[in-house]
């Protein structure tokens, strides 16, 4: 009797924190089912500049990953290139963050965030975060996005977020990131 009563603890407390308390939601984390369509290259040469790259999804070592590979220009006013992905199915619950597992080659890359309030192209809230050679997890606080313009509101309210970008910006430099999951947190 008494190793039923361990058992069915056990189970309960392994549901119940797995499942039920769990505090974080699987945006992307680049399984087989997810799939590069669902991901959108776009680079600043939609408005005159001559940014380049492209991305892939890749697998090593049994780890599965988004690359973007590309050169970040700022001639002809450009400046940017980046992979976004739409938010499939809205955040109901309320999340604090967005956990990164990245790793790249020692620059500087950001998460844009577009939301029901960023109308205009050039709207988005960014968070940075710099990556080395080697696969680390990155925290970024929703209440630490910056917004690109006084117009939008100051706050993310996390169930209006429409969009997720891994962006490469703002300045000359060659492009190698590699992100294996995004969640929310």
């Amino acid at each position: 009797m008494m190793f039923f009563k361990v058992i069915t603890t056990y189970f309960f407390y392994f549901f119940f924190s797995t499942y039920v308390f769990s505090k974080e939601m699987i945006f992307e984390d680049f399984s087989e089912n997810s799939g590069e369509s669902k991901w959108e290259f776009i680079s600043d040469q939609v408005m005159g500049g001559i940014s380049s790259g492209s991305f892939n999804i890749l697998k090593e070592k049994n780890v599965r990953f988004l690359r973007m590979k590309g050169n970040v220009s700022l001639e002809n006013n450009g400046g940017f290139i980046q992979v976004r992905k739409l938010v499939d199915v809205p955040i109901k619950k309320k999340i604090t963050g967005i956990k990164v597992k990245a790793k790249g080659n020692k620059e500087d890359y950001f998460i844009h965030l577009r939301t029901k309030f960023t109308m205009l192209p050039w709207q988005y809230y960014q968070l940075k975060f710099t990556v080395d050679e080697n696969w680390k997890s990155y925290n970024l606080n929703i209440d630490e996005f910056t917004r690109s313009g006084s117009l939008l509101p100051k706050t993310i309210n996390p169930k209006h977020i429409k969009s997720v970008a891994i962006v490469a910006f703002g300045k000359k430099y060659d492009v190698t990131v590699d992100v294996a999951e995004i969640r929310f947190f």
